[in-house]
């Protein structure tokens, strides 16, 4: 099965079955984006109004169409669960996003039952991994001029996963420290 992967920490970049894919239309690289974030089916009068706000809604409709064609064709392969209705990216396709990959490996040190300081081997690799996937800010250097709340919902994403990394940097720091490994325990204090 092909794999989809979609790295959004840092600036946007898509794979596929590991060789770049451009999205050459913005509005279908933030469109997928989003989908990739908020998992599930969306209507699609609302995520046309999402990145077309100025258009009415038949002429937002055409162009989401049309972005959804252009990524079907850019990506290959069945990434979408659309109707007439609703769209969203089918959860068994094979998709891997770094987001997704960063947020569970905070996860699942937060669900252990120790101190955050506690230096579980388990939690410092999880924790160390989830440290090297934060690149950047979330889509760093992407932005929709034209469309205020797609900017406004990747500023919320980006404030976010920035609270996220704080968390990640002082468990990470903790955890360095109490092993006795100053160094990178600094290093992590100090990004």
């Amino acid at each position: 099965m092909p794999t989809l992967c979609i790295t959004l920490l840092g600036p946007p970049r898509i794979e596929r079955d590991r060789e770049p894919i451009h999205i050459g239309r913005k509005k279908a690289l933030a469109l997928l984006a989003y989908l990739a974030v908020t998992p599930g089916a969306h209507r699609r009068d609302s995520r046309a109004a999402l990145l077309w706000p100025d258009y009415d809604q038949r002429t937002a409709r055409t162009h989401l169409r049309r972005a959804l064609v252009s990524l079907n064709n850019r990506l290959g392969g069945v990434w979408f669960v659309a109707d007439r209705e609703s769209i969203g990216l089918n959860p068994d396709a094979g998709l891997w996003l770094d987001v997704d990959q960063f947020r569970q490996s905070l996860e699942s040190c937060e669900a252990h039952e120790h101190p955050a300081d506690d230096a579980c081997p388990d939690c410092l690799t999880r924790l160390t991994e989830a440290a090297e996937l934060y690149r950047d800010d979330f889509m760093a250097g992407f932005s929709l001029p034209d469309s205020l709340p797609f900017d406004e919902w990747q500023r919320h994403q980006t404030e976010a996963l920035c609270d996220d990394l704080g968390r990640v940097l002082e468990r990470l720091s903790a955890c360095h420290a109490a092993q006795g490994e100053y160094e990178p325990a600094i290093a992590a204090a100090q990004r």
